[in-house]
């Protein structure tokens, strides 16, 4: 069995004390991310918050040209689709995006107050974008066919 080691102890309690300020620096960086938010981290909230309200409206404007693609109804027939597009899919890109900045949007530490979700500008977002975008895809198909 080895017997106690010998070295100076100074030197042992520098280096004791060099990893233990390591440490604390590496403690201190872990937390200092986990006060950011997952999504978008270095965006301002004002920023993300337009960031994810315009994605999910651009997503609810692909289901709608989809929709408007796959109905069996003529271009002159779209009541109901129209009617969907331009209420039903604003509201469901709006309630996705809600939810995206309520789940990702806030930090993992420090989750007091809640996240900045900014609901009336995310609300007027999706509810210009996918409809504009809608009547955009409209005009499209009239002058294709």
């Amino acid at each position: 069995m080895p017997g106690p080691r010998v070295g100076d102890p100074a030197a042992e309690l520098a280096a004791a004390g060099r990893l233990a300020d390591e440490a604390d620096r590496h403690g201190e960086l872990a937390e200092a991310l986990a006060r950011r938010p997952v999504l978008l981290p270095t965006w301002s909230a004002p920023a993300r918050a337009v960031a994810v309200y315009a994605a999910c409206a651009l997503a609810g404007s692909l289901l709608m040209l989809v929709a408007l693609i796959g109905s069996p109804l003529p271009a002159t027939g779209l009541d109901l689709v129209a009617a969907v597009s331009c209420a039903g899919v604003p509201l469901l890109s709006f309630l996705a995006g809600h939810l995206v900045l309520g789940r990702w949007g806030r930090p993992v530490l420090g989750g007091e107050t809640p996240p900045g979700r900014y609901v009336p500008l995310g609300f007027v977002i999706c509810a210009l974008v996918a409809p504009s975008l809608f009547c955009v895809y409209l005009v499209v198909f009239r002058l294709l066919t």
